[in-house]
Formats: structure tokens, sequence, C-alpha cells
């Protein structure tokens, strides 16, 4: 009898997530709620189109949801409500359009939303609306050129303010919408529905009775440990991310290989540097593909030298490919290599310069593959020789034996 009890008590834990928050859902209908969703954008460039049909579709969903051409009563000053709107809220979604920075109204929604991430942890997810994120970062000239003029009048303080939330919100992984289906909307507001439900869900577990919440979160950790990547792939985006690195990372998968991905719907909301970090420091390999400019990108650059501190220190391998380049270059810096690292000197600091410097030339010394020797440059061979070196590692690394260049060159 005692057993049968038991039984009873552990089967639901299953479809815990619906039945529970189905329950909830109930039970909140009948109190005062904050609102689940604050949307902020600029009106002229997505009002009456893309948040005008996310807006709809996530009160369709059952969400409350904050738009402030409706939320607003009627003679009530817009500041406070809007300021008490981004504090309630479970989820804040910012769409980042083309004019957003141009709006003391939008940056002034963008820093409370951010200051609330910072301080309490609020969900954020971004969408970035026909723009593109680096341009976000690299902005500051337009946007304070935009800010001073002389009808705006604006403190050099609350500017600083500004410019910090806008460069915050370009770092947390969020939604490019030209890249999601070709650019079509009608896809992009189903994924940000998706992962508001899915967001909104685990925080009504949080409030569950200990025991209950325990065994469900028991459930989730060890699911998120069995998930952590093997691999890690690194590389220059605009260079290889639709061709070799693609084609790698799907050959990987298809073997059961886990590998790290940065377009992973998870991620959404979260802080994409510490993410990456975090999956270097976790992976058994890095492969990081070398190629003509690989060294422009300081993020690049980063992730290589943490690479190298990682191989030190917890014994980590780093299994490079020399895509169409020397690898004397890489080596020596020298040729494009010595061009492009140059380029960085005076824009960091002296150890960082140098950091970045030595993890080049160290894995330069590696050996890996040159994509020119293999094959020919038939990249679909290279690809089966590294998915066949790491599947050999993975199994047994203590015979593992890296593979050399073709040649030299």
């Amino acid at each position: 009898m005692k057993k049968i009890t038991a039984l009873a008590i552990v089967l639901p834990l299953a479809p815990l997530s619906v039945y529970t928050y189905r329950l909830l859902q109930e039970r909140r209908n009948t109190v005062p709620r904050n609102y689940d969703v604050f949307l902020s954008f600029k009106g002229p460039d997505t009002r009456t189109c893309f948040t005008d049909f996310l807006y709809n579709s996530l009160v369709a969903a059952g969400f409350h949801v904050f738009r402030d051409d409706d939320s607003i009563p009627v003679g009530e000053q817009i500041g406070p409500e809007k300021l008490r709107a981004i504090k309630s809220c479970r989820i804040a979604i910012p769409i980042i359009s083309e004019q957003y920075a141009q709006s003391k109204r939008c940056l002034r929604e963008l820093n409370e939303i951010m200051d609330c991430h910072r301080k309490h942890g609020k969900s954020v997810f971004p969408v970035f609306y026909k723009v593109d994120v680096g341009d976000v970062c690299r902005q500051r000239v337009t946007f304070e050129k935009a800010l001073r003029k002389p009808e705006i009048q604006i403190s050099a303080e609350e500017m600083e303010k500004w410019w910090n939330a806008l460069t915050s919100v370009a770092m947390i992984k969020g939604w490019i919408s030209q890249t999601i289906a070709n650019g079509h909307e009608a896809e992009l507001v189903k994924m940000v529905v998706a992962k508001v439900s899915s967001d909104l869900k685990m925080k009504w577990i949080e409030r569950l009775p200990m025991f209950i919440k325990s065994v469900h979160l028991h459930f989730l950790e060890k699911k998120r440990r069995e998930s952590k990547c093997q691999v890690f792939l690194a590389f220059r985006g605009p260079d290889t991310r639709h061709s070799l690195a693609a084609y790698l990372y799907i050959s990987l998968v298809a073997v059961g290989i886990r590998v790290f991905n940065d377009d992973d719907p998870s991620l959404i909301g979260k802080d994409v540097d510490h993410e990456i970090c975090n999956a270097i420091d976790h992976c058994k390999i890095s492969i990081p593909i070398l190629s003509e400019d690989y060294a422009s990108s300081s993020w690049c650059l980063d992730e290589l030298a943490q690479m190298v501190e990682c191989m030190r220190t917890k014994r980590q391998k780093i299994l490079p490919i020399f895509y169409k380049v020397r690898t004397s270059h890489v080596r020596d810096l020298s040729g494009v290599f010595g061009e492009k690292i140059c380029k960085h000197e005076n824009l960091v600091n002296e150890s960082t310069y140098e950091r970045w410097k030595q993890a080049l030339k160290e894995v330069g010394s590696f050996k890996g593959w040159v994509s020119e020797r293999i094959a020919n440059g038939h990249e679909g061979v290279l690809v089966k020789e590294v998915v066949k070196e790491v599947s050999r590692f993975l199994k047994n690394p203590q015979t593992h034996d890296p593979p050399s260049p073709s040649t030299e060159y």
C-alpha cells in the first residue's frame, strides 16, 4: 500500500510544468496582476507592424502585456506608470529598431530595464529589428550626434547611462529579425511567444512548495549537466559561419557529439560573453578555425586566449584548422595575421594585446589541419577527418595523438 502511495506522488512530477502552470494560471486570474511582459519600442518603426503582431499574439496566449498606446489610463502621467510597469513586469522585450536610440523615451525605458536586469535579475529578451547587433555597439558617434541637438536637453551623465544601457542590451542574446526564417516576422513572433511561455512557466515553478520544486529542479539540473558541450567551435562569423563551420557543426552533432551553438534558443536572454566563456571552460576540445580575418576580431582573439589558458590549467585539447591561411603567418604573426593583430595594439591595454599575440603564436605552432592540403581543398573530406579525430579522442582521451598538417607552408 505504501508503494502505491509513493507512486501516486511521483507520477505527476513528469508533467509538472503543464498541470502546475494551468492551476496557477487559474489562481492568478482571480487576483490583481502585475504585467507579464513589457514591450519597449520606437512607435513609428514598429507600432503598426511587428510590435502590433507580437502584442496581439502574446495577449492571445493569455499574457498581461504592457504597451503604451492602450495600457495607460487617460490623464495619467506616462513616466511613473511606465516605471511601475517595468519594475513589476516579469519579462521585458526591448525592440531595438533603426530609430530606437534616437528616442529619449525609448532610452529612458531601456535604462530602467537594464537597471532592473542588473540589480534584480529581470529577464530581458531583446529583438534586434532590422538592425545589426554589432552596429548597436558601434554607433556611439551617431548616437551622441543625434542627442546633442540644441532642442534636446540632456546631461552628460544621463547620456552616459543611456549609452551603457544600449551597449549592455547588445551583449544579451536575442533575436535578429532578418536572420529568422529569412526575415519572415510571423516565425519570429512564434519564437518570442514560445520563449515567453517557457520562461513564465519556470517562474511559476519557483513558487511551488519546496519538496516539489526541489525534485523538479533536480531533473532540470541533471538534464543541464548531460547537455554540456564537449566541443567548442571558434570561428570568424563572416568567413565560415555559413560554410565550413556550419558543415562541421552539423557533422559533429550527427554522430552524437555535443557542440556549443551560439544560436541555441536556450541562450535567449543570457549574457553571450558569459555563456561563451563558460562553454570554453567546460568543453573537452576547442576547434579554432583560423581564417584570414580571424585576428581582426577581438572576440575571436579573447576566445583563443581562454582556450590556451584552459589547455594549460585543465589539460583541454586544442585542434586548430588553418582555413586558407599559411600556418607560418599564424605562428610568426606575419603576413595577413601580422597586419590584423597590429590593428588592436592601440585599442586595448598592453597585457591584453600580449595575451592575444602569445595565444596566436602558440596555436599557430600546434598540429592541426591545413584546409588547402586536405584532398586538394575538398572541405567535405576535411570535415570527415575532424569528426573522426574528435570522436576518437572523446572515446579514449588517453591515446589521443593530434593530427599533423599535411604540409607546412
